[in-house]
């Protein structure tokens, strides 16, 4: 099975093999006409890799890339019809070697991760540090995926529980912080809003990488079960020069697999199709990673019995209010 550094190694492979493409990028779209390597403008013909999102379904996985071909325009645009038409051509050539590609002369792609059929090519004319015209490929790969089979490095053999009736909303949150504290690649953990992932309000310090951590989201309360639903960021820092973002895509991606598995192998039914968004972020720290949205599901049978209510009368609204009159001086007193 293919880890993602190893599917990006194969699409840097066939922009290197390929006749036409004199350089090969992957990152931000911000990034597309800078070389990060040589801090220089790059070569055109450029095959520029953009990720995109990962989806875990039941039996598979899916990569999304935008893939984009783009050739510099001269000023009078003269090359323009030029341009589209090679870059198009490209387009093609790239989607042809992952179906066709039975052979190790070939690359024997075709063995391993197979293409979604109707992929859209998007064409375009975008003044960026160049001026620079081509097509987007937005194509997706399919490659199996059995959860039976995974073995996350987990300390003590660690999965969650096998009972579906949690006693609350802080017993997930309690079980995710053990996932991270038992995974041997994870080094800090936190929970809250977003914006507090790069600091943690335990040591008033800056966190250490890689990070886990867990933004609530919405609840629906569904017929006899509630919705819980979460995005579970997956993060490490960044090289200033960028050199690791490939590595760090990829080793982050892996942790999510580990996660979402032991999720899947438990009887929290989470949700399969979850989607998983690479992100590249600027904050205190230059972090890069995956968020995981999903939904898991809790029991909730709507029992009156164990509601937390003091017997009910029915006040008027001017009852009400000397009560809770009452209630306020009551809290000046503790």
């Amino acid at each position: 099975m293919l880890n993602y550094k190893q599917i990006v190694t194969e699409l840097s492979s066939i922009a290197y093999h390929h006749p036409q493409i004199m350089s090969f990028g992957i990152g931000d779209i911000d990034q597309a006409t800078m070389d990060v390597r040589t801090k220089r403008a790059p070569q055109y013909t450029r095959m520029y890799v953009v990720p995109g999102e990962v989806k875990l379904n039941e039996h598979h996985i899916h990569f999304d890339f935008s893939i984009i071909v783009m050739d510099k325009v001269n000023e009078d645009q003269s090359n323009l019809p030029d341009i589209m038409s090679d870059t198009l051509e490209i387009c093609k050539d790239i989607w042809t070697i992952f179906w066709q590609s039975y052979t190790p002369y070939y690359g024997n792609f075709s063995q391993e991760l197979v293409g979604d059929w109707a992929p859209q090519c998007i064409p375009f004319t975008e003044k960026y540090d160049d001026v620079v015209a081509g097509f987007t490929l937005n194509i997706s790969l399919s490659m199996p995926f059995d959860y039976n089979e995974c073995t996350p490095p987990m300390i003590d053999g660690f999965g969650f529980p096998q009972d579906q009736t949690f006693e609350s909303y802080r017993v997930v949150n309690k079980d995710f912080q053990a996932f991270a504290d038992l995974h041997k690649q994870i080094n800090s953990y936190g929970f809250g809003s977003i914006e507090l992932l790069t600091n943690d309000i335990i040591t008033k310090e800056a966190p250490l990488y890689p990070r886990m951590y867990c933004v609530p989201d919405m609840v629906s309360l569904n017929e006899n079960h509630m919705h819980i639903s979460y995005n579970v960021v997956f993060a490490d820092k960044l090289n200033v020069d960028n050199s690791n973002q490939v590595d760090v895509l990829s080793d982050q991606l892996e942790i999510v697999k580990d996660f979402y598995a032991k999720l899947y192998l438990s009887e929290y039914e989470a949700y399969v199709d979850a989607s998983v968004q690479p992100f590249l972020e600027q904050d205190e720290d230059t972090l890069c990673g995956w968020t995981i949205s999903l939904n898991i599901i809790q029991k909730f049978d709507y029992n009156r019995c164990v509601l937390p209510e003091r017997p009910f009368t029915h006040y008027t609204w001017e009852q009400l209010e000397e009560m809770w009159k009452d209630v306020a001086v009551q809290w000046e007193d503790i």
